[in-house]
């Protein structure tokens, strides 16, 4: 590999791996109509994109990212049927996230490029992946690994096994009911004003939600009377309890101005309304600063454990490396990997009926309850702030603000640990060398540096530094380091 690649423009894919013959190459498929995925722009591992009329010109060596959103590809067309073919929410971020974080417009970016750029990003994430998992089972093939509907799915098998509910406790083990994937606040912006979008750097986020406490069975179903039983305060006892809880809850009252921020129960799909009345514990702990509680019964389980000491080897170093955490498509992988370990049940588990599947596993519910709770903080810090946080969860926040709040929106937010996309930052917001004022983790501050700073050619560079051996990744940054010193005189 070279340094050579200055430009995401004319950048060539990292190489992959030798450690299979006739390995799987990675491309872009873009569809000029997702309901009818014929006529499209194909790029592979970089290559210039052209034209094909149908899904019969697409070699079948290559896995291929898409434009189809899920339901185009499930159910309102055959595309599923074709082993090759992803659709767009496959990994963490779409086709035109990829574009917006890299700092380019999707609705002004040509899809020739668009194709040939993701294919290159595309290819590097599936890449750092194989050879994640390759460390951890080297028996692993890419025609193993890569199956499931999602990365996700194929990653999981890194994780430790996760425990499921069953019976009564895991028909509530489910979306809207114990969980949010992510929260509409009812709070109101400025007419003309546009939504923002900051994040937590993924990297320190997944090391935070991996090493959240998470539940350990066998759990125990507590009534209103056994609870009362224990404790005449059955809000303190919970609050106080060592053991983790899933507790029924009714909330007779929430603080005025919190209420609207926090959107306990607040639906995401009108035709999917369903009275909330689950809470894990991480959850409840933070509900009880500011709500009045009802404590109706709960499931109580053995004793806390952390997910990352159960974790291979290889997943805690690739975790916890300085190049790891560098890299962009490095971090795509380690969301990928807490959002795994929130997974529900998969088909081949036990046999249940649909309506007793659990939607995520008992560690899966504490984790969706510490990033309610994570991002919740920071959405109320922006809002009191005077930037009101439309939604948030998954490890960001959007914002609704006017053009003139845009860019202090983006400095306050570097205050708390979040970072704009870089379609966002404006090139001359910081000038050369200039610290920002950073307020997360500190192993993420060069990351939103570079960011802040506009440096794109350096992002893009230091992205595929986990692809190098590991030999290699040291003097590979100082020449990188070396290269951008020149530049700059």
């Amino acid at each position: 590999m070279s340094t050579g690649e200055t430009s995401p423009m004319s950048a060539a894919p990292a190489a992959a791996p030798q450690e299979e013959p006739g390995a799987k190459k990675f491309g872009v498929v873009l569809f000029d109509d997702e309901k009818d995925p014929q006529a499209a722009w194909v790029a592979v591992n970089g290559s210039e994109a052209k034209r094909i009329q149908g899904m019969n010109e697409l070699p079948t060596d290559t896995i291929y990212l898409t434009n189809m959103s899920y339901e185009s590809f499930y159910k309102e067309t055959k595309a599923w049927m074709n082993p090759w073919l992803r659709h767009d929410a496959y990994l963490v971020v779409k086709p035109k996230d990829v574009l917006a974080e890299w700092g380019n417009d999707p609705a002004n970016t040509p899809p020739n490029w668009t194709a040939q750029f993701a294919s290159v990003v595309f290819g590097r994430i599936m890449m750092m992946a194989y050879r994640l998992a390759k460390e951890c089972d080297p028996k692993v093939t890419l025609a193993k690994l890569f199956t499931g509907k999602t990365l996700r799915e194929d990653l999981r098998r890194l994780l430790p096994k996760a425990e499921f509910p069953t019976g009564a406790a895991a028909t509530i083990m489910r979306s809207g009911q114990i969980y949010a994937e992510f929260t509409r606040t009812t709070v109101r912006g400025v007419r003309g004003a546009r939504v923002v979008v900051l994040r937590r750097p993924r990297i320190s986020y997944a090391f935070e939600m991996l090493t959240t406490p998470v539940p350990k069975g066998p759990f125990e179903f507590k009534s209103r009377a056994d609870l009362r039983a224990v404790a005449p305060d059955r809000v303190a006892w919970v609050r106080s309890v060592d053991r983790p809880c899933l507790i029924e809850i009714a909330v007779q009252q929430m603080e005025a101005d919190v209420a609207p921020i926090y959107g306990f129960g607040n639906s995401t799909d009108k035709d999917k309304r369903i009275a909330r009345s689950w809470v894990a514990h991480p959850e409840f702990i933070v509900m009880a600063n500011f709500s009045d509680l009802e404590v109706k019964s709960a499931y109580v389980g053995k004793e806390y454990t952390l997910i990352n000491t159960g974790l291979p080897e290889p997943v805690k170093r690739f975790l916890g490396d300085k190049f790891t955490e560098l890299s962009w498509s490095a971090g795509v992988i380690a969301e990928t990997l807490w959002r795994a370990a929130a997974l529900g049940q998969e088909k081949g588990g036990p046999s249940v009926a649909p309506e007793e599947r659990a939607h995520t596993s008992w560690r899966g519910a504490w984790l969706k309850a510490a990033d309610k709770a994570s991002m919740f903080t920071s959405a109320m810090k922006l809002t009191e702030l005077g930037y009101p946080a439309v939604s948030y969860g998954l490890g960001w926040v959007s914002c609704l603000v006017t053009e003139d709040q845009v860019q202090n929106l983006m400095l306050d937010g570097l205050t708390v640990g979040l970072v704009p996309k870089l379609q966002e930052v404006p090139e001359s917001l910081f000038s050369p060398n200039q610290a920002i004022p950073w307020g997360g983790d500190k192993r993420s501050q060069m990351l939103a540096q570079l960011t802040m700073m506009h440096e794109k050619n350096m992002l893009w560079n230091l992205d595929k530094l986990p692809l190098f051996e590991r030999n290699q990744r040291e003097v590979m940054l100082k020449r990188m380091h070396e290269a951008r010193k020149s530049q700059r005189l």
